[in-house]
């Protein structure tokens, strides 16, 4: 019986850690687990195994149970490897669930059978096989409810990240603590109390995190209305550029219908050589209006070239190395929100500069994607990027839906100033 005892101790242990990842994988993952599976089963059975030596030095202390919480913290953090803060938040909600499912169990299964809590905790027995199976069931019950639930990408604020830990630090410890003084306590009024007490444990934890899910999605939502007016600011500025080359375009024809009444009168006067010469500074003209900046991106080259357009006809000197991967990771529309807040920033600083400049790189250097524009800039520079505009708002969004962007992809963003320099720089990962 003492190897049936045991491994019922393993299966129990392996289900909790397992159901912990997948609670984490719940919020951490967009998609299912796929090749993390393996690495959950093998670290979830390398973990239930470190419990189970824990376990034989005693079944129930408080020792045992702050190094098995080290245990399941650390085996998630091997297994995910980002976002730790919220992997803590995570792990200590799925641990206060746990601790509340087990103990409540504990002290059912005590006032049901009129025994004593102490002895399930402590002995293994036939009855504490009961246990385990009704608590892990449960366990498991809430932990796959969730994962339907929940199942999907969240913003989580740091702030209630933080207080969430410290409210689930507190009641994992109550929990202990509430557990050591009545062990030895068979009372069946105080094993009730005990039982609610549990209860609402759980409900409270859940209803925490809920609010803490729910302010993300707030917050998440007042990003995605700050990124569509940003967009429709942008789509004006458009049609204003679209205009602008309508009446380039307008001043052209009517230079080339100037230009055919002039050659005209000359091939009337017989003056063939004032002809070539014409012909010879047209074709220079054309040569430079010609001029086209190619990046491998459609959208990248519409952005680059109408800001080059606009840049040059404010006495900028607009310099483009650019070439973006064919299989480049960020989206064109996220490529073009990019480069379109990041250039007009640029040549917002740069108009009041002498000798002004803008220079624009985009390449890949092994498995990054590096965006870096740099422009003069000679005032004082605030980390805080503080606008000269009237629209200190707007130009707050902009900034911020960089920010957003460059931080889907996990990516690096920076803006730095160097000598009379300004640096903004971008590295993302590449991976496809």
């Amino acid at each position: 019986m003492t190897v049936f005892y045991w491994i019922m101790e393993y299966v129990a242990s392996f289900i909790e850690i397992s159901m912990c990842c997948i609670f984490c994988g719940t919020f951490l993952e967009k998609e299912k687990l796929g090749d993390k599976k393996y690495s959950v089963i093998i670290l979830s059975g390398i973990g239930a195994l470190l419990t189970i030596i824990l376990n034989k030095i005693e079944l129930f202390s408080y020792v045992n149970s702050i190094l098995s919480i080290t245990i399941i913290v650390l085996l998630q953090i091997l297994i995910y490897k980002r976002k730790i803060g919220l992997l803590v938040l995570l792990t200590l909600t799925d641990l206060v669930i746990l601790s509340a499912v087990d103990f409540m169990t504990v002290y059912f299964a005590a006032f049901v059978l009129d025994t004593d809590a102490g002895y399930l905790l402590n002995t293994q027995s036939l009855k504490r096989v009961i246990c385990i199976l009704l608590s892990k069931s449960l366990l498991v019950l809430i932990i796959v409810t969730l994962n339907k639930l929940l199942k999907k990408s969240l913003v989580f604020l740091k702030r209630y990240i933080v207080i969430m830990c410290m409210y689930s630090i507190f009641l994992l410890v109550s929990h202990f603590v509430m557990v050591e003084l009545n062990m030895d306590n068979g009372n069946p009024e105080t094993q009730l109390f005990l039982m609610i007490f549990f209860i609402a444990s759980i409900i409270i934890e859940l209803l925490m995190f809920y609010f803490v899910i729910k302010t993300g999605e707030g917050y998440e939502q007042r990003q995605k209305t700050e990124l569509i007016e940003m967009k429709n600011s942008m789509l004006q500025k458009s049609l204003d550029e679209t205009e602008q080359a309508f009446k380039l375009w307008r001043s052209s024809i009517h230079d080339y219908k100037n230009n055919i009444i002039a050659l005209t009168q000359l091939a009337n006067d017989g003056n063939i050589e004032e002809i070539k010469k014409y012909l010879r500074q047209e074709n220079e003209l054309i040569d430079r209006k010609m001029f086209y900046i190619r990046t491998g991106s459609t959208i990248v080259d519409t952005i680059v070239n109408t800001k080059q357009s606009f840049a040059e006809e404010k006495g900028i000197t607009f310099v483009v190395n650019a070439k973006v991967p064919e299989n480049c990771v960020v989206s064109e529309l996220d490529m073009a929100n990019i480069l379109g807040n990041l250039i007009d920033n640029a040549i917002e600083a740069s108009i009041s500069e002498e000798e002004p400049y803008i220079d624009v790189t985009i390449r890949q250097d092994k498995h990054f994607i590096i965006i870096k524009i740099i422009n003069k800039y000679s005032r004082e520079f605030s980390k805080q990027l503080e606008t000269t505009k009237h629209n200190k708002i707007f130009h707050g969004i902009g900034t911020s839906s960089v920010k957003n962007i460059v931080e889907k992809y996990q990516g690096e963003f920076s803006i730095n100033k160097q000598g009379n320099e300004v640096i903004a720089k971008i590295l993302i990962p590449n991976f496809k």
